[in-house]
């Protein structure tokens, strides 16, 4: 397809999220390539990742810590341009990047400053020479020549367009199939049967309808409302509404924590609110009060509910925001080929000290 056929992307956007269920089931059918011993020695890590990827960072981190008997904390990737090395020694680095941007490159140059390197990315170094990337293809190599560990997923190249649908899915999956391989894990390791339904999750019709059809009701933000541990790893759930439509990115509150500022700020200034809903039974009973008290000052209140525990449901929450940002990105026409500010931000996306 091409521009002239499909100048906003809209068209590649519709194939890419069409491919999703058959790329997690050959990801599921293939099952994980085997992680190297000095990963699977490794205690304690640090995790970094931005864009989608600091979501995918953030339910490793939580997978480690939680399901393992292994220590992770999450770094942004600025924490690694003037850290001293000692804050990482005898620690593992876990970098994830889809592309290896050039701000993901800045963790990895602080390879040797820790006791191990693993990097989650699409990119392989065939690939990175197929796109015409040989220094990055060269820098892969050197990771891996130096006893760094390349874990792979879908999709390599995932561009044209700014916001990503391939990726992010399959990153969760990728770090659930890693972090299973540690002795004594506790994670889910799901079979096709048990994660196709929530590929299939759809957002409600009323809350489609209000995107497409009230859209200056969401543009100027809202409120994104779940409860934990997903409340610490939604950053990619909120950031579609901001790549896929150009509006403010709604805030993130843990149930609890919504009581204590957002939702006064909400009501001075009213907006709408999007719950995401597990299986837990004390999660239904914060949903019901959330509802009554947003309903109570007149405030939209629209909830996704998905039936299964938090580290698979945020597929189901992945899919059923994909449907709903999708679907009014092609009402509103979104431009995802030329996007605002496209080429005038490599002042900060460009920015890796010592390139």
């Amino acid at each position: 397809m091409s521009a002239s056929t499909d100048p906003l992307g809209l068209e590649l956007l519709a194939r890419r999220l069409a491919r999703i269920p058959q790329i997690l089931d050959e990801m599921l059918a293939n099952g994980p390539r085997p992680v190297g011993p000095a990963t699977l020695a490794s205690e304690r890590f640090i995790v970094t990742g931005t864009g989608s990827s600091e979501a995918h960072a953030r339910y490793l981190a939580t997978l480690l810590n939680l399901h393992t008997d292994r220590a992770a904390a999450y770094l942004p990737l600025s924490g690694f341009v003037d850290a001293p090395a000692a804050n990482f020694a005898g620690k593992t680095l876990v970098v994830f990047s889809q592309g290896v941007s050039p701000n993901a490159q800045i963790a990895l140059q602080r390879g040797t400053d820790f006791a191990h390197t693993v990097l989650f990315s699409a990119t392989t170094p065939k690939a990175a020479e197929q796109a015409g990337k040989p220094d990055r293809a060269q820098m892969l190599r050197d990771l891996q020549a130096n006893g760094g560990e390349l874990v792979e997923f879908p999709l390599a190249e995932e561009y044209t367009t700014l916001i990503r649908f391939v990726g992010p899915m399959a990153g969760y999956l990728a770090a659930l199939q890693f972090a299973g391989q540690f002795s004594g894990s506790r994670g889910p390791l799901p079979r096709v049967e048990t994660l196709q339904p929530l590929l299939q999750a759809q957002a409600p019709t009323e809350l489609r309808d209000a995107m497409c059809n009230l859209p200056s009701a969401f543009a100027s933000g809202f409120n994104l409302i779940t409860a934990a541990p997903i409340s610490d790893y939604s950053q990619n759930l909120a950031c579609k509404f901001m790549e896929g439509l150009f509006w403010t990115c709604p805030g993130i509150s843990d149930f609890l924590q919504f009581a204590h500022g957002p939702f006064q700020q909400m009501t001075a200034h009213p907006k709408p609110a999007l719950i995401l809903q597990g299986d837990g039974r004390g999660e239904a009973e914060m949903v019901a009060r959330s509802v009554a008290m947003l309903r109570g000052v007149g405030a939209s209140a629209y909830v996704i509910k998905v039936d299964a525990p938090p580290l698979l449901s945020i597929f189901g929450f992945e899919a059923a925001l994909n449907d709903a940002v999708f679907a009014a990105m092609q009402h509103l026409s979104i431009d995802q080929v030329n996007w605002p500010g496209k080429g005038r931000d490599d002042l900060l996306y460009g920015f890796c000290p010592d390139k």
